[in-house]
């Protein structure tokens, strides 16, 4: 999957935002970035909609940036989740607090701009927001309006908003109906105090209740990030049917295809995500793909799978899979049974790149012979080769095999020791020649081509 990017124009500059994280915390939302320049962004978003963008900077951990690192809900690069949220390409421009806060008071109420305006408290004085904050309530206030005005106080504070001018204004007598309304259970208040509400249940983990209101206000982001977080948090068949449920009734097959694959690294082999997306892309005809998850992933293969891995694995060049010794071990020892050729083919075709990342020795460990695999050749080869390592005497014979898997320079270093011990023999200069003609090296060559030739003349 490719990253998510948009281009910010800052300074008559563009600058492309790469998405890294995306984190939810309560009706909140920030994708942090990282730019071409370097640098780390902040796209911040209330619910759905987008607000601004922001370098980023130095936090408190009791500002609003401190508590969404330490209580939110994240998802990481790369999900389709970002571009859901928020069309990639987008041209982004950065604003300034006050052209922010001008905007945000077009578009919502103003307990939900006082709110939003607390966001952005790493960026604005501390003082400059207190003012605002407390003209907002204390306007309220004066109209006449406490429950609106004890709305907003307590809000602001389940934000992480903690200032003891609110705290003991709150307190006073003039709110106690107020206060005592808000006592109600959370049902009575959803209606009336969505907001509150939602901070609260946030607050408890009470992921059922926080679903039925995302639902009822059709925040399908906000849903997804739930549950994708609470299969990472509690992983379980259960959870990945609720998580399929959800996204099978929103997005296309390729679109949940893309989710899924999204949550490969950061979630167990054994919830049945990695065979589910397995069992997609062979049915997407994406047959890389699924060999590179089959390899790259621990996780258990139906009968089935096993049966029909080597007519999956004959359409691939396998050569180009840098396969683990510990995969083959786990994926390519049962082919033995069902498809010997296969399994041959596949080895033979991985040794060169294996010998290139492990030693010999190794390789025999992970791969020595027993009663299945006495009759798959390479595996013999290697036995062999193995066992070669220590004999000074057949050094030409190793050589023979390792220049037959590619390995040049390994074979040189064995025809050269079988040339010292045994100088008077053409077949170690020729089998050099050879291999010195496949690395390239022509000057060698014509050496040991001439040496070759004055050998003939003198016999």
């Amino acid at each position: 999957m490719h990253p998510t990017e948009w281009i910010l124009n800052h300074n008559q500059e563009q600058i492309i935002l790469q998405a890294n994280k995306l984190t939810l915390f309560q009706q909140g939302k920030i994708i942090e970035c990282v730019g071409s320049d370097n640098l780390h962004y902040l796209l911040f978003f209330y619910k759905d909609d987008f607000l601004t963008v922001q370098p980023l900077v130095e936090f408190d951990q009791a500002s609003f940036l401190g508590h969404l690192e330490q209580k939110g809900s994240c998802i990481h690069a790369p999900s389709p989740l970002f571009s859901l949220l928020l069309p990639a390409a987008t041209s982004l421009k950065i604003i300034s607090p006050g052209a922010l806060l001008t905007k945000i008071k077009k578009h919502y109420s103003s307990i939900e701009t006082a709110l939003i305006y607390s966001y952005f408290d790493s960026y604005i004085p501390s003082e400059q927001l207190d003012i605002f904050l407390k003209e907002v309530f204390y306007t309220l206030r004066r109209d006449g309006k406490l429950l609106a005005a004890y709305r907003l106080g307590i809000v602001l504070l389940s934000r992480g908003y903690q200032k003891e001018w609110l705290r003991s204004a709150i307190e006073h007598a003039d709110y106690a109906h107020a206060k005592k309304y808000f006592l109600s259970p959370f049902i009575t208040l959803m209606t009336t105090d969505p907001l509150y509400v939602e901070q609260q249940l946030f607050h408890s983990n009470n992921y059922t209740q926080l679903l039925e209101l995302y639902q009822e206000e059709n925040r399908v982001i906000d849903s997804l990030i739930l549950y994708i977080n609470v299969f990472i948090k509690r992983p379980s068949p259960t959870e990945y049917k609720n998580l399929i449920t959800v996204l099978n009734n929103t997005f296309t097959n390729d679109e949940v295809l893309s989710f899924l694959r999204s949550l490969l690294p950061v979630v167990s082999t054994k919830t049945g995500l990695h065979q589910d997306v397995y069992e997609r892309l062979i049915k997407n005809k994406e047959t890389d793909a699924a060999v590179g998850l089959l390899f790259h992933y621990p996780f258990p293969l139906s009968k089935k799978d096993i049966r029909d891995l080597p007519d999956l694995l004959n359409h691939l060049s396998i050569s180009k899979l840098e396969l683990s010794l510990q995969s083959i071990t786990q994926r390519l020892l049962p082919l033995v049974r069902e498809s010997p050729q296969t399994f041959e083919k596949i080895i033979r075709a991985t040794l060169p790149n294996l010998l290139n990342r492990h030693t010999l020795a190794d390789i025999y460990t992970h791969l020595k012979l027993n009663e299945e695999t006495s009759d798959i050749p390479s595996l013999s080869k290697i036995s062999d080769m193995y066992h070669l390592v220590e004999d000074a005497e057949n050094q030409l014979k190793l050589g023979m095999h390792y220049y037959d898997l590619g390995q040049y320079e390994k074979a040189i270093e064995c025809f050269s020791w079988e040339m010292e011990l045994h100088s008077n023999q053409v077949e170690p200069i020729q089998w050099l020649a050879k291999a010195y003609q496949k690395v390239g090296k022509h000057k060698e060559v014509e050496t040991y081509h001439n040496l070759l030739k004055q050998m003939k003349h003198s016999s």
